[in-house]
């Protein structure tokens, strides 16, 4: 714990002297907008101080404190937009994809069993699709500020940070560091041993980190020498406590992420030589890395056997989906009723498959699992919206018009969305908590980015940017 506390102070010193650099003065704080702070404030408190770090009696809905904090954003949010402090703005097609995929949602749930385990599908409709999309709007339609920007990035970084040297911790077994207390609970078993930080999930966890490393390299064109051998050694830390989600999926998306910021950033010239050297690493690594990343010991209560079965049970995971399908193509079995209506998928006395292995899992693809439940109507709806939001990021990204702050955040949600996919194919990270939330929040900065279009100038730096810097990161000398 105290050695937590001193890295977090550690982080905001520093961070504060990047600021100071940056002629950013506390008179900034104050242009800071409310809502925006509240919203990033709630994907933070989620994170770490969420159910498992306190909660209470509610009703039928528990009250914590992200919760409490949500309540708070709305009534703010409809206090401003009743007295034309903030204005809603033109629906554009990611609201619609976005209303699209909560209706059927919405749907699906009501017109099933939807108190079946203890309301599990209501639970997961309200907390991993409602508060989400209610955070959604509010960023989306709040006036964004080059200071409420800077923000965002620094508190995904600086969090990044904090995560990562949990992280570590965790693997290490150094839990006396660890806080909040219930991360290193062994009570909790699954995944414990790795990093899975206040999630309790190791993706979750990468995911939020990658999502930080991204925010930490949008400094790097805006700072000096000093500022960025901070990041760099941030972007270590950060990097080990990836590693130590030791979750093959995190790993891939690191690597996926960080390679395409290098391709786009890279000046055309060198772009060659860069993907003949990413294929000769490829072809040598592959070789040695490509057993050891199969099968290796990750979970405390997991073996090595284990680990290599889990592997296997992917094609039958597959098999388990296509044969609900068949029977629901349209509508699906009900949202969150897969745990219950699979069990007559499992009995395969022909082809000799052991289906039956896959029992106490739930679907590990989040296509799939939109498919099984919500069928191919769900499942279109679910790529429609990812597709929309892709096409938002690659326009804003490349729209020569905005200034660097902003098309960073075309880039971020495209590096949000490729992690989104890339852990999906393996495991249903829908219902992962927090994903969702991080997601639907980036999309909603990225639409109002794409919505507004006041001039907003850059940030002060430290050094001039060349011609050849101005639409990405530096090219080197």
């Amino acid at each position: 714990m105290p050695l937590v506390i001193f890295f977090l102070v550690l982080i905001v010193i520093v961070w504060t002297i990047a600021l100071m650099r940056l002629n950013i003065s506390l008179a900034g704080v104050k242009k800071l907008s409310l809502l925006h702070g509240l919203a990033m404030l709630i994907v933070l408190t989620g994170s770490v101080l969420g159910y498992e770090f306190f909660h209470a009696s509610g009703g039928p809905i528990p009250l914590t404190i992200d919760r409490i904090l949500f309540l708070g954003l709305l009534a703010l949010a409809g206090w401003g937009w009743l007295t034309n402090r903030e204005h809603l703005r033109m629906i554009n097609r990611m609201d619609i994809a976005m209303i699209g995929v909560t209706a059927i949602l919405v749907i699906s749930t009501i017109t099933h069993d939807f108190k079946y385990d203890d309301n599990l599908p209501l639970s997961r409709l309200l907390f991993f699709y409602m508060m989400p999309m209610g955070v959604y709007a509010v960023v989306r339609t709040a006036k964004l500020g080059k200071h409420d920007l800077a923000m965002y990035s620094i508190a995904l970084a600086c969090f990044a940070v904090y995560l990562a040297l949990t992280g570590v911790a965790e693997m290490k077994y150094l839990h006396a560091i660890v806080f909040p207390k219930y991360i290193a609970d062994p009570d909790f078993t699954e995944f414990f041993g790795r990093g899975r930080g206040p999630f309790l999930n190791p993706v979750s966890n990468g995911f939020f980190q990658i999502t930080g490393l991204c925010c930490m390299w949008f400094w790097w064109p805006k700072v000096g020498t000093r500022v960025r051998a901070l990041i760099a050694v941030g972007s270590l830390i950060i990097v080990a406590g990836i590693y130590a989600t030791l979750t093959r999926s995190v790993w891939l998306s690191l690597i996926v992420v960080g390679g395409t910021a290098i391709w786009f950033s890279a000046p055309q010239s060198k772009k060659g030589g860069l993907l003949i050297a990413a294929t000769l690493g490829g072809i040598l690594l592959f070789p040695v890395l490509g057993d050891k990343l199969l099968s290796f010991k990750r979970d405390k209560e997991v073996t090595v056997s284990q680990m290599t079965e889990s592997a296997q049970l992917r094609p039958l995971f597959f098999t388990v989906a296509m044969r609900m399908f068949q029977d629901r193509p349209l509508l699906g079995c009900g949202f969150g009723q897969y745990a219950r209506e699979k069990y007559p998928y499992l009995q395969d006395p022909f082809t000799g498959k052991p289906l039956s292995k896959t029992k106490s899992y739930l679907q590990h693809n989040v296509f799939l699992a939109y498919l099984t439940e919500l069928g191919i109507i769900g499942l279109t709806t679910l790529i429609a919206l990812l597709a929309v939001m892709g096409r938002a990021a690659y326009r804003l990204w490349f729209d020569r018009k905005q200034d660097l702050l902003r098309r960073q955040f075309g880039l971020l949600l495209a590096a949000i969305l490729t992690t989104f996919c890339i852990n999906g194919m393996f495991h249903d990270t829908s219902i992962m908590p927090m994903v969702n939330m991080l997601l639907f929040f980036a999309a909603g900065a990225v639409n109002n980015i794409q919505t507004t279009r006041a001039s907003m100038p850059e940030l002060v730096t430290t050094t001039p940017i060349r011609q050849s810097q101005r639409h990405g990161y530096p090219v080197a000398n």
